[in-house]
């Protein structure tokens, strides 16, 4: 499946950096020594090209995002694999020989280990509660914080270049290991020098901030030159010039559909950078915007779907709708959207006037009136989901569950679809 190359891609590199130890590693000793210095050695060179790959993965190439599933999977792996790298460096401090060596390159090892896993925990912390509990850092000070992963990747290159490796004893395996290491060193320059200069940005203005309830805004943004061209489903990058608080970058859903002049955002405050924006974003402010992003595109599926939208998750399905006038879909789509209570349901009068569409059934409810929207009921009444392409957006407790029951009912994993936003 295309949207799993980009793992296996990774998985390739590492084993054939494992292969090249095995048949083309360095040759000069069988003790029991040396034999588990290339042990070791075969592991953080392991470590270091999984650390340069998520290097390469923080640019966000929107060209290997259709590889990863979209930019929010290739996040959850640019993730996994730096963690998966602090344990295979930690195997490797475990099991590589001592010895009498000393001077910078042992120093410099020393001082690269233990500041890769600070910053790793740092990463991981605000999804675990024990660590978040001493690491309360907000999303400006983890970005901050954050980027320094790459000054400590270059620390580690120097301290395999200065310890007098068995790696370099090997030509093949010195020109491999370092070729893709440099590319790393590369990929941190660009983003911390060069990233901000060439990324595709475009610059908007805030045409209208409707607050459509206590919680949730629909902001409409206006291209000032260039215009976003996306497709329906896809995210965005936005920030606003009106405050320091706003001018913190964050990723929304694009609600508009790609034929209309301006950019819809519809926002729930559910934090504090969203809360502060419902309450202090006017029309007239200058906004920002980088992108588009993401995968999630209903018109790469089947012609039999399902869609599942749990509240403010109505997003991507409204720039689904919206994009209909333009674009007939000619397939058979139930549409199901999930609230708590009926005061929260938006848009409704756009989902009914969808259902003038040959093929599209809505179907809302609420779950204080009709209890929790589930995967039986969904069955009940639109049939069988084997073979249909089943879209999700939404709560992520809900996802998951949906995700879940859809598996245990035999649908397989490419038929069901939905976003991460949990980057960190």
């Amino acid at each position: 499946m295309k949207r799993n190359l980009g793992i296996y891609a990774i998985v390739a590199l590492v084993a054939i950096n494992v292969l090249l130890w095995i048949f083309f590693g360095p040759v000069g000793g069988t003790s029991k020594n040396y034999v588990q210095q290339e042990v070791a050695e075969t592991l953080s060179s392991s470590s270091m090209i999984l650390i340069s790959v998520a290097l390469v993965l923080a640019n966000k190439p929107r060209v290997l995002e259709p590889y990863f599933g979209g930019l929010d999977r290739m996040y959850i792996v640019h993730k996994n694999i730096n963690i998966l790298a602090i344990l295979t460096l930690l195997i490797h401090l475990i099991i590589v020989p001592t010895s009498d060596k000393q001077g910078p390159g042992v120093w410099l090892g020393w001082i690269a280990y233990p500041s890769f896993v600070i910053l790793v925990l740092l990463t991981v912390a605000p999804r675990v509660p024990l660590i978040s509990y001493f690491a309360r850092l907000n999303y400006t000070k983890w970005k901050n914080v954050h980027k320094y992963m790459g000054l400590i990747f270059m620390v580690g290159f120097l301290h395999s270049l200065m310890v007098e490796p068995l790696l370099l004893h090997s030509q093949a395996l010195t020109v491999y290991v370092y070729t893709i290491l440099s590319i790393g060193v590369i990929a941190y320059l660009y983003k911390e020098f060069l990233w901000t200069r060439f990324r595709r940005r475009y610059a908007y203005q805030v045409k209208d901030v409707k607050r459509l309830n206590g919680t949730v805004a629909e902001v409409t943004l206006h291209a000032r030159d260039r215009k976003l061209v996306h497709r329906a489903g896809q995210f965005l990058y936005v920030h606003f010039d009106s405050d320091k608080v706003l001018e913190e970058e964050h990723p929304f859903t694009i609600s508009s559909a790609p034929h209309e002049d301006d950019l819809r955002l519809s926002i729930k405050a559910s934090g504090d950078w969203t809360q502060h924006m419902h309450e202090h974003l006017q029309p007239g402010t200058g906004a920002v915007v980088e992108g588009p992003h993401g995968e999630f595109d209903f018109k790469t599926g089947s012609r039999k779907q399902v869609w599942i939208a749990g509240g403010i998750g109505l997003t991507p399905f409204l720039s689904f709708i919206r994009d209909f006038e333009s674009n007939p879909h000619g397939r058979e789509i139930d549409f199901y959207y999930t609230t708590t209570v009926p005061e929260e349901a938006l848009f409704l009068d756009e989902i009914e006037k969808a259902k003038k569409y040959s093929g599209f059934h809505a179907h809302i409810s609420h779950s204080t009136r009709d209890g929790r929207l589930n995967l039986d009921k969904i069955i009940a009444s639109s049939g069988d989901v084997n073979g249909k392409d089943i879209y999700m957006c939404g709560p992520a407790p809900m996802v998951e569950a949906f995700r879940s029951a859809l598996e245990s009912k035999g649908v397989k994993t490419s038929n069901i679809h939905y976003e991460e936003f949990n980057f960190r």
